[in-house]
């Protein structure tokens, strides 16, 4: 009985140290995560030569060093995949939503900002395609590797807007991500279209005429 009531009375008593209505026995302690470092800080050194080192470091911005590791190649491998994986899933959930959120223009055509399009919800396809393009520019992917893009169809001459990835700068074949699905329902390369052609592309900072040019002779055909 005698054990039974001290045990009841520890209980009450610890309750009542942690009820609301008490002050806590021990201040707050809340961290600063943003404070300057003082020069005097014996890390500082340290940390300012490796911050200097990784500015320049070129595996930063994806280049794959000449005597490179097998850790490396596994590294590189893993991270392409993963980014293509990103760009594709984008693809497929901007696509999805699209079918639900398509609205053409009336009389005028404008071009809206992303802020316009998650505000009424719906856009034609120069609206929706900015759900792809800021999607990957906010996942890290670099501003001149991901550019918007008009592209027209050959034949009829139908206009349609795309974001255009240019994989690791490669120039010659981008991948071509499609908002709503109109030229293709997945990821491809734009050779993979071929009566579609870019005549325009753009960012937010620049604009460019997409010209062709002759990069070899033309096939000489066989003779009769």
């Amino acid at each position: 009985m005698f054990l039974r009531s001290t045990c009841i009375a520890i209980c009450v008593t610890g309750l009542a140290l942690t009820s609301c209505a008490t002050s806590p026995a021990f201040p707050l302690i809340a961290l600063d995560f943003f404070s300057p470092a003082p020069e005097s800080n014996p890390w500082s050194r340290k940390i300012e030569n490796w911050q200097a080192r990784h500015h320049l470091d070129p595996a930063v911005r994806g280049e794959t060093p000449r005597d490179s590791s097998d850790l490396a190649e596994k590294y590189d491998s893993f991270t392409q995949g993963l980014r293509r994986k990103i760009a594709a899933d984008a693809v497929n959930w901007v696509q999805e939503h699209s079918r639900d959120h398509y609205e053409p223009d009336g009389a005028t055509d404008h071009w809206a900002t992303l802020g316009e399009v998650v505000e009424t919800g719906a856009d034609d396809c120069d609206g929706l395609d900015l759900l792809t393009f800021v999607l990957l520019r906010r996942l890290g992917f670099e501003p001149d590797e991901i550019y918007r893009a008009i592209i027209v169809e050959e034949g009829t001459g139908q206009h349609h807007m795309v974001t255009l990835w240019f994989e690791r700068g490669r120039t010659d074949d981008p991948f071509l991500l499609d908002p709503t699905g109109v030229v293709t329902p997945k990821m491809v390369r734009l050779s993979a279209v071929s009566n579609w052609k870019p005549i325009e592309l753009f960012d937010e900072a620049a604009h460019f005429e997409v010209r062709r040019r002759v990069v070899g002779p033309a096939p000489v055909a066989a003779a009769d």
